[in-house]
């Protein structure tokens, strides 16, 4: 059973699928990549059931369904997004809360997560960006600044989106603030990954006080494509059913 939620954050409306299996008191909040929405996430959600484990994949702020212009999306906005989402599921009478972040999704999982004061008990973060400098200052900054036109050949990116989400950003940057998130951390990477490169997990691996890098060889960012889909998601359940 899926059921739409609807989750109040400073005044605007985060749209939530909420994926039932049944009495469970074990949920996962499930956090998209840039540029996608909650759908990415669904195939996942559906593996979480397959393990009794309920699981909410929500659309950040000018994402999907979720109220909000893209071109104001900022990292601040979508932590304020995944802590209204995470006290939704405890508000919802949630015992044991888990969290999935893949690729900025993960960026803002892990700077949500070193407050230490959110009610996750295990992490997954799926080709994630740790380093958010490291990918977005490749863009034109001068043509960005000025016109707030992200050109990013890296990326593949032409898009309106504000300045203002790169200089957010940079203020959430760096590798030794995560060292306060001791919860037990599983992190699934692609050898071969053009837009984040593995060398990031492999930097934040060591950052982590309590974490794991298993390397997906041969897969490039999305880790989730048909090739690669088995082994990043028994990973990933499995981690969950141990550590939930």
């Amino acid at each position: 059973m899926i059921n739409q939620e609807q989750i109040q954050v400073n005044g605007r409306n985060i749209i939530g699928d909420l994926f039932k299996h049944g009495n469970t008191s074990t949920a996962v909040l499930l956090l998209h990549g840039f540029l996608a929405s909650k759908e990415s996430n669904y195939v996942i959600a559906e593996g979480l059931n397959d393990i009794n484990m309920d699981a909410l994949a929500i659309d950040f702020n000018g994402h999907g369904m979720s109220e909000g212009d893209f071109s104001e999306f900022t990292v601040s906005k979508a932590i304020q997004d995944c802590k209204a989402a995470i006290n939704f599921l405890r508000e919802s009478g949630y015992k044991k809360i888990g969290l999935f972040g893949y690729s900025i999704g993960g960026f803002v999982a892990l700077n949500s997560m070193k407050s230490g004061r959110l009610p996750v008990k295990a992490m997954v973060l799926g080709s994630p960006l740790s380093d958010f400098k490291g990918v977005f200052s490749h863009a034109d900054l001068n043509l960005w600044k000025k016109t707030d036109m992200l050109r990013a050949g890296n990326l593949c990116l032409n898009i309106k989106l504000n300045y203002a989400f790169y200089k957010d950003g940079c203020l959430h940057n760096g590798y030794e603030s995560y060292s306060s998130i001791t919860k037990p951390t599983l992190i699934v990477h692609g050898s071969a990954d053009d837009v984040v490169p593995i060398s990031q997990s492999e930097k934040l691996v060591n950052s982590l006080p309590n974490a794991y890098l298993l390397r997906i060889n041969g897969a490039m960012h999305n880790i989730f494509s048909q090739q690669f889909k088995d082994e990043s998601l028994e990973a990933m359940l499995k981690w969950f059913s141990s550590n939930l």
